[in-house]
């Protein structure tokens, strides 16, 4: 009986061991599992984060690569596309009716087409008929050339004269036509909704007004179409302001040696004179001519003025001489009755017409 107490013990010690045994393999089994998983998850890090640095210190080393190369030299391309060339020319030629048919071939030649031009002969207004050698023909013209050919064009019309001036240009429309290009899709866009937005459109308050800001829309795309069109026209066709002058080649006056004699040249100065005189009395005679219908009109106007100016002072002396006549004899009557009356009364007569003429040349004064 004790026997099988103590092997029962002992089996149930063994599988208590046995038991104990698989648990702790379990365990460590786990525990390794995930101490490898560790380690791989910390090798994947540590690799994902080295991969990330080194790619990180690639980039910078390219940056700086980059900035270590840079150049002035290397700046950005200018656009070349919409670039619109001008020239104005000024050419002097002898023969004017030759070099303007040559320019007109030449134009013919680059097919060219002229937009403006002005032709002088170098007369006046007036209406006398002038001579060749009086005129001086000039010719300005404004020429469009295809931009293919400008400089060739440019080249062939220097030959045709002698260059005095030249001035040539280039604008670049580049930026213009693409801000155009760019605002015209916007506006086309906006269009599109807007006539979208029209055909759903059921109150007729909201299609009017719709209608007005499309028909604005419209109006603006119509004028961006109609600037890119010129742009392209421009930068299709070059400016040309070109200027003919005819000249004529420079002759120097021959220079005459002095050969006569003293009496010779004093004989001459003294024709000269008198011949100046007789010049200077036959113009007075004609300055005269000129103006004598004038001074007897002048005449007819100055005599009844004068004659009736006389009579008025001839009215005004006799009147006075009356005057003074009376005056007189008022005096002289006066004198006689004071004699006639006595001495005293004389005294104080006489007395009294020597005052009288005074008052009489103050009465005249006044």
């Amino acid at each position: 009986m004790k026997r099988l107490q103590l092997t029962a013990a002992l089996l149930a010690g063994m599988c208590l061991l046995a038991s104990c045994g698989e648990s702790n393999k379990m365990d460590c089994a786990v525990e390794d599992n995930y101490t490898m998983q560790s380690n791989e998850a910390k090798a994947d890090y540590s690799e994902n984060s080295y991969d990330a640095a080194e790619e990180a210190d690639e980039r910078a080393y390219s940056m700086d690569a980059e900035a270590a190369d840079y150049t002035q030299a290397d700046a950005k391309a200018i656009n070349t596309q919409m670039l619109v060339y001008s020239c104005e020319m000024s050419i002097d030629v002898m023969e004017f009716d030759d070099s303007v048919d040559k320019l007109h071939d030449l134009i013919s030649k680059y097919k060219g087409f002229i937009e403006s031009e002005t032709y002088s002969d170098g007369g006046n207004t007036s209406q006398w008929k002038y001579n060749d050698e009086q005129k001086w023909k000039t010719l300005s013209t404004l020429i469009r050339i295809p931009s293919a050919s400008y400089d060739d064009f440019c080249k062939d019309a220097e030959g045709v004269g002698d260059i005095r001036r030249k001035n040539a240009s280039v604008q670049n429309l580049s930026t213009e036509y693409s801000d155009l290009r760019t605002t015209l899709k916007i506006y086309e866009a906006k269009e599109k909704r807007y006539i979208d937005l029209l055909a759903d459109m059921k109150s007729e308050s909201e299609a009017i007004s719709v209608e007005k800001e499309l028909t604005n829309i419209q109006v603006e795309i119509a004028r961006i179409k109609t600037r890119m069109n010129n742009i392209e026209n421009d930068v299709a066709y070059s400016y040309i302001n070109l200027t003919v002058n005819e000249v004529r080649e420079y002759t120097a006056e021959p220079v005459i040696e002095k050969t006569d004699t003293f009496g010779q040249r004093l004989m001459n100065t003294v024709s000269k004179t008198w011949h100046g005189f007789l010049e200077f009395l036959e113009g007075l005679l004609f300055f005269l001519i000129r103006v004598l219908p004038y001074l007897l009109l002048l005449a007819l106007l100055l005599f009844p003025i004068n004659r009736i100016r006389k009579a008025i002072k001839k009215k005004r002396a006799a009147r006075d001489a009356a005057w003074y006549q009376a005056q007189m004899n008022a005096q002289l009557n006066a004198q006689m009755n004071a004699q006639a009356a006595g001495p005293d009364t004389a005294a104080n007569t006489v007395s009294e017409t020597a005052e009288t003429p005074q008052e009489n040349d103050h009465a005249d004064e006044s």
